[in-house]
């Protein structure tokens, strides 16, 4: 599955300027409420909630922070490469540059799994990554999505 099939160009965000796990989650709220204040809370109340049952940090630089949420009717994808690297708890203690944020309407089940799943395969190949931290901005990082597996 090419990862374009669920993340939209504009949906790809390049040096975004966030200092802390928490500076991200409010920016990422407020992306996808778009100024909303009470669906912004919202967002980052479910995504900390995720945090607080282990990391999202997955390794490698990398986090893939999701939530499902009772106030979005479809599944919703951003990709973020961080201009500086944020503390994300992850298991190799190393710092994430790279981020994939899944939000799901509260009652879908296997979309959110299926875009987890594939995100996951995706950033297990480090030849995929380092090639996408050498991408400059989002239109290169999206034709490079495109193509199947990476490639």
């Amino acid at each position: 599955m090419k990862l374009v099939e669920f993340i939209a160009l504009d949906s790809i965000l390049v040096d975004v300027d966030v200092d802390s796990k928490k500076n991200l989650f409010k920016f990422v709220s407020n992306f996808f409420a778009k100024n909303d204040l009470e669906e912004s809370s919202k967002i980052i109340e479910k995504l900390n909630e995720r945090e607080r049952l282990g990391s999202t940090g997955v390794g490698n630089g990398i986090a893939i922070p999701h939530s499902k949420i009772n106030i979005i009717d479809k599944t919703k994808v951003l990709f973020l490469k961080l201009k500086s690297a944020v503390d994300f708890s992850a298991p190799d203690k190393k710092y994430v540059d790279l981020v994939f944020v899944i939000l799901a309407p509260k009652n879908c089940q296997s979309e959110h799994l299926l875009v987890l799943s594939s995100i996951s395969s995706f950033v297990k190949n480090k030849n995929f990554v380092e090639k996408l931290r050498k991408l400059k901005n989002s239109k290169e990082i999206y034709n490079f999505l495109d193509k199947p597996n990476g490639d």
